[in-house]
């Protein structure tokens, strides 16, 4: 691993390890068989029977829950913030592997991902097996409230510190959050947000800016809290400005790039990239992007097996893939930005892109703060925001 990377990672785990210290204490599941039966050596015969061949570390333990999720009967069932095309290239190697399970995954608000489960479990209905969301502040309730099934997966080993988020809940990618623009009706593209400043402050590009609604969206509140977290008052001043423009605010970031795409907005900043990258080759001509060079938000994925779950093993399966070399190879297919090391040199997207591209000075990245978990903390925050956007 590089040393750009390695300052990535030491700052993730400065940031984390408050959430960690902070945790509640979970019990972890019963693991598999960690070895195979082992077989008799012939004791009679002339010449030695050649030793049996013992599997890598982890493959059995892999081995015992294939063969338990092949008695779960309702597939998997994910609660995620990603899209069919994102998850295609993931299931579709998935799959390769474990054909037997049938996977869903729904593409559902950052909260509504645990939302929905709330209600499903308290009604004893069918419900995820496994969520992947992105709301650090989401997460930390989820783990009050137990609902939680710990698992350690033995292909975390090796991984990046900041990988674990907490005790069970696991980075599935570090995707950045971009400046995307309409090459044709933009003359001078924005790659800081103070250049999406500048650009608001021209009267002929009020109502051309595009972004997400931090108050009913939590993937907005995050970016905008980590966001100002890190560049404070002057940060402020920076979304005062484009807040006069008459600023149009999505809860979706699909809306915010077909919005470009046809020219109702013509800059858009703090949109998901995994919103944009599935749209290469064919946008090329439209639509372009830039990190944000002068803070780049890296929104850290979480990942965590549920306490309702009817399909553990699958789940547990389905974990150990995403954090699998080629499973991390396969997000990065379908839009996603991997950070396992090994596969830098591999993956079509990767954290390490992000960090020479802006600077390991300039990453931003999501992380369990416990601040952001307070009512309080948020009410504030929120309104302080619409005040800049000038919003009731």
């Amino acid at each position: 691993m590089n040393r750009k990377l390695n300052v990535f990672l030491s700052l993730m785990l400065a940031l984390m390890f408050v959430m960690a210290a902070c945790a509640p204490a979970s019990t972890p599941t019963e693991a598999p068989a960690t070895s195979a039966p082992a077989t008799e050596a012939a004791t009679e015969a002339a010449t030695e029977a050649p030793a049996a061949t013992e599997a890598p570390a982890g493959e059995a333990d892999l081995n015992a829950l294939a063969e338990e999720s092949k008695k779960e009967t309702e597939g998997l069932l994910v609660h995620s913030i990603m899209g069919e095309n994102n998850w295609a290239p993931v299931i579709a190697a998935f799959n390769a592997k474990y054909q037997w399970i049938t996977v869903t995954a729904l593409d559902l608000g950052t909260t509504e991902t645990f939302e929905k489960y709330y209600t499903e479990a308290a009604g004893g209905a069918r419900t995820a097996d496994m969520i992947i969301t992105s709301s650090p502040d989401g997460w930390q309730d989820f783990i009050a409230k137990g609902e939680l099934q710990v698992y350690h997966p033995v292909n975390i080993e090796g991984m990046p510190d900041f990988a674990t988020l907490a005790d069970g809940v696991y980075a599935v990618s570090t995707d950045p959050m971009i400046i995307i623009y309409n090459k044709q009706l933009v003359s001078t593209p924005p790659e800081t947000m103070e250049a999406v400043a500048a650009f608001a402050s021209d009267p002929a590009n009020a109502g051309k800016i595009i972004t997400y609604d931090a108050e009913k969206n939590g993937t907005g509140y995050g970016i905008n809290w980590f966001w100002i977290g890190k560049k404070g008052d002057a940060g402020w001043t920076t979304l005062e400005t484009i807040g006069k423009s008459n600023v149009n605010m999505q809860t979706s970031a699909g809306n915010m790039v077909n919005a470009v795409l046809t020219g109702e907005a013509t800059v858009g900043y703090f949109v998901s990239a995994i919103s944009v990258f599935p749209k290469f080759p064919d946008a090329e001509p439209i639509l372009g992007y830039s990190y944000q060079k002068d803070g780049q938000v890296v929104l850290v994925r979480g990942m965590g097996i549920t306490k309702a779950a009817k399909s553990p093993a699958s789940a547990k399966l389905m974990m150990e893939f995403i954090l699998s070399p080629e499973g991390q190879i396969a997000w990065a297919e379908g839009g996603l930005t991997p950070y396992r090391p090994d596969v830098a040199d591999k993956a079509k997207y990767h954290l390490q892109k992000v960090i020479d591209a802006v600077g390991e000075e300039n990453i931003i990245p999501f992380f369990f703060d416990p601040k952001i978990a307070s009512a309080d903390n948020r009410a504030a925050f929120l309104a302080k925001w619409k005040a800049a956007f000038g919003r009731p």
